[in-house]
């Protein structure tokens, strides 16, 4: 299935593959989306939907038929908060299944964009696109190994405790509780109890979150990635604006060079549509289901603090930074959309000749214009909406705590 590598790789084809897709729109993201089926060869689609229905069969059916095997509401809590991770992963990346089409557009402007800058290598504005596509190279295998640490800790921490615990009381004859990884019955195995059933439960799921924490990765890198791009098409407006300063406006040179910016700054404004239309319902999915989980986790971490809520934790912190980044990204390409206005007008447009004016006057006006990622287009995804999930987050759980 794999090949072996007859010679290591050394530091310079590591750079002249950097190099081959400084100008390829996420190369990480899309090459795990390709594998995911849901990009590329249709026929894939066939392979996700067997591990889709795999996973589901041995994570979901288990939760809603047989429960968790205890009456205590913080193992309903946990079982339910799980039961919600695995199916926001598989409905977001179901909705964009639908939604395809208006992302295939996006990617596609912006490599059409970055093959216009292959050409000129040398400016400034080119080698602005090189270093923002590289750093999006580097936090994509960052946010790779993060989350394999995390699928690694979250599968080998219960095995270990678990093992250690049965051969450290094998002599005593006294049952053993085994740590789960999440918390479910496995149909009619007694995997609390059983080594045995323990063992075949933990290599049967373990390709069933492999699975979901591949899901994980690719939303996290696709589409955060694809703001990126799309705030760095208003970055590269703004450059272009400011190097208008230094351009005569009676010449050829400048009027060339403000129409392609305000071509640029009307095809970013239409990726940022696209873009809206692609996560609006997603984010919407998102968002709310974050509420409920991150609530049930805290709650129940807080009555069972101790290794088994060591996987709630990591849970609960991949939740919190997906969202993190959501927002901190969405009000970048929000905050880039009006910079675009303020570079626009320090220009000293009302000196130019009447014909330039009404040009700047518009993009001004379409630069004003809130723009930017929602949450199913009641409010825009900003710091601002983060701080309010937090708060809603923070208040489901004092009434859970309440209550119970």
């Amino acid at each position: 299935m794999f090949r072996r590598l007859t010679h290591p790789t050394s530091p310079k084809q590591q750079n002249h593959r950097d190099r081959a897709c400084d100008f390829t729109v996420m190369p990480h993201g899309l090459w795990l989306l390709e594998h995911s089926g849901l990009w590329g060869d249709p026929r894939r689609k066939r392979s996700f939907a067997l591990m889709l229905l795999g996973t589901v069969l041995l994570l979901i059916v288990p939760k809603i038929a047989l429960g968790t095997g205890s009456d205590s509401f913080d193992s309903i809590a946990r079982s339910t908060a799980e039961f919600i991770f695995c199916y926001n992963n598989y409905l977001m990346m179901a909705i964009f299944a639908i939604r395809r089409q208006p992302f295939e557009q996006l990617i596609g402007t912006v490599q059409l964009l970055f093959d216009k800058q292959r050409k000129f290598q040398t400016t400034d504005s080119s080698r602005y696109v090189v270093y923002v596509n590289r750093q999006i190279m580097r936090y994509s295998r960052l946010y790779i190994i993060v989350q394999g640490v995390y699928f690694l800790i979250f599968n080998l921490l219960p095995a270990i405790v678990t093992y250690s615990a049965y051969f450290a009381s094998s002599g005593d004859g006294e049952p053993v509780e085994f740590l789960l990884p999440v918390e479910s019955r496995f149909f009619f195995l007694d995997i609390r109890h059983s080594i045995v059933h323990y063992t075949v439960f933990s290599l049967l799921a373990c390709p069933a979150f492999l699975f979901t924490a591949y899901l994980t990765v690719v939303k996290g890198l696709v589409f955060i990635g694809i703001i990126v791009y799309n705030t760095l098409q208003y970055q590269l407006v703004s450059r272009g604006v400011r190097e208008l300063k230094s351009l005569d406006p009676a010449t050829t040179q400048f009027r060339h060079r403000l129409t392609e910016i305000i071509d640029q700054h009307g095809a970013a404004t239409r990726c940022t549509k696209l873009l809206d239309s692609v996560l609006n319902l997603m984010l919407l999915v998102q968002f709310t289901n974050t509420v409920l989980m991150c609530c049930l986790f805290l709650f129940y971490i807080s009555k069972n603090f101790n290794s088994g809520a060591v996987n709630v934790l990591l849970l609960f912190l991949a939740l919190t930074v997906e969202n993190l980044c959501f927002s901190y990204f969405g009000n970048r390409l929000s905050t880039e959309n009006t910079s675009v206005a303020r570079a626009v007008y320090s220009t000293d447009w009302y000196n130019y000749p009447p014909c330039l004016q009404k040009q700047f006057q518009q993009m001004i006006r379409h630069a004003y214009i809130p723009r930017g990622i929602t949450v199913g287009k009641f409010h825009f995804v900003d710091m601002a909406s983060f701080g309010q999930l937090l708060k809603a987050i923070f208040s489901y759980y004092l009434i859970l705590k309440e209550l119970f």
